[in-house]
């Protein structure tokens, strides 16, 4: 724009003078102090004035382009004219000087302007429409956290029968089996103990208490045992002291259920260990198992992804949790803070 800008400049004045390299060479320092007005007004005045709403600042910017206007316009009129077109200076005419220094001024003030503000006009679009990208994918994101909110409760429901028709059977059970079986008894009672937890009312936070979570571990393995008639080796560690801490529910009975499934459980030397600490910063607990060869139990394969998606969702950068698969052995370490479970919370909910 510049250049086309120029030849228009030089064609109409080449056509006046017989020789184009004077105008050529006066146009050219026309033009580059018209430059400095037009970037300087553009690129720096008008972004820290105008831009915040400062008037006041721009018109006292305005008017020193006017007078640096007439200071080249000067040097270029009485200096640089005379000594290319060899003439001797002219008489100072300064309202003449004024006239032409207003034009200059106005064109490279109103030009850049005008630049400014598409520049302004762009960058406006641009950021309306990041923002409107940035709501559509936080609509989204909305969207199919709801559908795989929809979609769990319906699995969850498919997967329900008659809650009271289940307890009421396994209470059965449990009563013609506690004379004659009482491990066989007692591990019903494990079972229900674990299923009844599924339907328990949580706390409003999601939260249950770690105690309870803890209980229906220790039932998980005291049902694996029963199974394998103690034939199975197991380290397991815990905290007398629960403190009262709250967690997301079935996080830790689905990575022991995970290592029970796949785990080697009948190796004296390579026993499944299971230790859960906790301290100021939280709750730290580890699995460690020697992987099974041969046939393992079924298993639909979700539970891993269930509990990094209920991780995410509930301890968003407020947990780690790493896994090292070997070929040969499986390692789990999970930390994740827990909150203070509160009176209120024990009276409504245990």
């Amino acid at each position: 724009m510049w250049i086309l800008y120029a030849l228009v400049q030089v064609s109409g004045s080449a056509l006046q003078i017989p020789d184009p390299w004077p105008v050529v060479i006066i146009t050219s320092v026309v033009f580059a102090f018209l430059s400095v007005i037009f970037y300087v007004n553009a690129e720096w005045l008008l972004p820290r004035t105008l831009e915040k709403g400062n008037k006041t600042l721009w018109l006292v910017g305005v008017a020193v382009f006017f007078v640096y206007n007439i200071l080249n316009r000067y040097f270029i009129l009485y200096k640089i004219y005379p000594a290319v077109f060899h003439l001797p200076p002219p008489k100072i005419e300064w309202v003449v000087l004024v006239n032409i220094s207003i034009w200059w001024w106005f064109n490279a003030v109103a030009l850049s302007t005008a630049y400014w503000f598409y520049k302004l006009s762009i960058k406006r679009e641009r950021k309306t429409s990041l923002q409107k990208e940035e709501i559509n994918r936080k609509e989204r994101e909305q969207l199919q956290l709801k559908q795989e909110k929809l979609e769990l409760e319906v699995a969850y429901l498919r997967a329900q029968i008659n809650p009271h028709f289940l307890f009421n059977t396994l209470g059965y059970f449990y009563n013609k089996t506690a004379n004659s079986h009482p491990d066989v008894a007692e591990g019903i009672a494990a079972l229900t103990n674990i299923m009844r937890s599924s339907l328990k009312k949580k706390g409003p936070d999601g939260m249950v208490s770690l105690e309870e979570e803890i209980e229906h571990i220790e039932s998980l393995i005291s049902i694996y045992y029963m199974r394998f008639n103690n034939n199975i080796h197991i380290e397991y560690s815990r905290p007398d002291n629960l403190h009262g801490q709250r967690i997301l529910p079935h996080i830790l009975i689905t990575l022991v259920e995970n290592a029970f499934k796949h785990g080697e459980l009948h190796n004296a030397a390579y026993p499944l260990k299971i230790k859960l600490t906790l301290d100021d910063h939280g709750l730290y607990f580890c699995i460690n198992n020697k992987k099974r060869i041969g046939p393992k139990e079924i298993s639909n394969g979700i539970g891993m992804e269930y509990v990094q998606r209920q991780l995410d969702n509930t301890y968003p950068k407020k947990y780690s949790f790493d896994i090292k698969d070997t070929d040969l052995f499986y390692s789990l370490s999970l930390h994740i803070a827990t909150t203070e479970i509160t009176l209120h919370d024990q009276l409504l909910y245990n």
